[in-house]
């Protein structure tokens, strides 16, 4: 099932902050720069007015101490004596012109001109306009914040908006069947960005169902065509079985050599169901109406592959501590049970191989090389083999058929000292 709750919750999560960011930035911008405006032109305003007003009282008056400031309004005039009533802050200053200085309470446009006892301080309450400006700067700061809400809100629809499409996509996608064919989405988005995502899956789909459309198509035909020659070889075999001078015989080998011929034709009908089985996905194992012993079916594999044993200096024993009736197919039980045999004598060398069963499980322990810890999760994939030259078929169909039947397949190795596949039975008494 494909699963992208997460993702969606991160995309609309990155939407509703760009979106944020954006409104954010582009706001504090836009603020800082009308304030920095409006602070500039205050000090250029006011810093003119009192260089202006300080020179009309230059020109009206050679002696600005004997002016009378009550008759400025907001305008005080430090000159002469006048000049030891100033203020800590503004003594120190030195000659120029000084915007929104806070004095007591108050806040002041100054201008200082000349030194020692030429020094002339003219002052002017700007109070009321820096009280203005701060509310301003409140309302600014206000409308930042209620921009700041409408952008999440905003943020928030537009990326319910944009990911709804893909979505409903996805939703599309969880809801397909894997045995479903012919599935097409791209008709249901046309004219949303989503659409060219639906159309590529459809061309996915498409390849997807004609290569599973010639695999049928294949094993259909093989195991059809396979059944004849088949059938040819096991109706000669009995021929042969049948004759007096073959029964009679006491040439092992070629009573030996017919039975193996017989085996063999079974086993190629077992494959050839499983290869069917495994062509039709809601095709179901075909149950026993007897019950399968699978201690003598391991006895049986063994024996066929005595030669490969001998050759590769391996012991077999069997343990099974309880008998195990199982209500399957014998040609998929001696698929699964022989591949997993297979394997392990593969993989061994002058070693040993354990068959233990249970009436719930089956394991198969080799002493052989071992499998590394990177390799352990790649076993059951098709196309995968630790072995130079292998196909890696083997555990891959053993897995398909468990997963078939119901069963649980798990394998545990260790380099060096061996392997261990565990095929647990569920659902196998009728």
């Amino acid at each position: 099932m494909i699963d992208i709750q997460e993702t969606s919750l991160s995309l609309r999560k990155r939407i509703v902050l760009a979106v944020i960011l954006l409104v954010t930035v582009t706001s504090a911008i836009f603020a800082v720069a009308v304030w920095k405006i409006k602070v500039g032109l205050e000090e250029v305003v006011f810093g003119h007015m009192v260089d202006s007003q300080l020179e009309l009282l230059r020109q009206a008056t050679d002696d600005l101490s004997s002016i009378d400031t009550d008759l400025l309004n907001g305008w005080v005039l430090y000159a002469g004596s006048d000049l030891q009533q100033l203020p800590g802050r503004l003594q120190e200053l030195s000659a120029g012109s000084y915007h929104s200085l806070s004095v007591e309470d108050q806040y002041l446009q100054v201008r200082v001109s000349g030194e020692g006892l030429d020094k002339v301080v003219l002052t002017y309450d700007i109070t009321e306009w820096e009280q203005q400006e701060h509310w301003v700067l409140e309302i600014m700061l206000f409308g930042a914040l209620l921009v700041l809400v409408i952008a999440a809100v905003s943020g928030v629809k537009a990326a319910s908006t944009i990911l709804s499409p893909l979505q409903r996509l996805t939703s599309s996608l969880n809801d397909i069947k894997p045995q479903q064919r012919g599935v097409r989405l791209s008709a249901e988005y046309n004219g949303k960005e989503v659409a060219q995502i639906a159309q590529a899956f459809d061309r996915y789909m498409e390849r997807l169902d004609e290569f599973v459309s010639r695999e049928k198509l294949f094993t259909q035909a093989a195991s059809h065509e396979l059944r004849t020659p088949l059938s040819v070889v096991m109706g000669a075999t009995e021929v042969l079985e049948s004759q007096p001078d073959i029964k009679s015989s006491s040439n092992e080998s070629v009573h030996r050599a017919l039975s193996r011929i017989n085996r063999a034709c079974h086993d190629m009908q077992g494959f050839m169901e499983v290869s069917l089985l495994l062509s039709r996905e809601s095709a179901h194992p075909v149950e026993s109406d007897e019950a399968i012993n699978l201690s003598e079916l391991v006895s049986q594999i063994i024996d066929e592959y005595r030669t490969q044993l001998n050759d590769h200096n391996i012991r077999v024993e069997q343990h099974f501590i309880n008998e195990i009736p199982l209500y399957q197919s014998e040609s998929l039980l001696q698929v699964i049970v022989s591949n997993v045999i297979r394997n392990a004598i593969q993989h061994t060398h002058d070693g040993e191989i354990q068959v233990i069963g249970s009436d719930t499980t089956l394991k198969v322990i080799d002493t052989g090389s071992g499998i590394s810890d990177e390799h352990l999760s790649q076993v059951f994939d098709g196309g995968f083999s630790t072995r130079p030259g292998g196909t890696g078929l083997g555990l891959s169909l053993v897995r398909r058929l468990c997963d078939r039947l119901g069963w649980k397949v798990s394998i545990d190795s260790q380099v060096g000292s061996g392997t261990c596949v565990s095929i647990r039975f569920e659902h196998h008494k009728k």
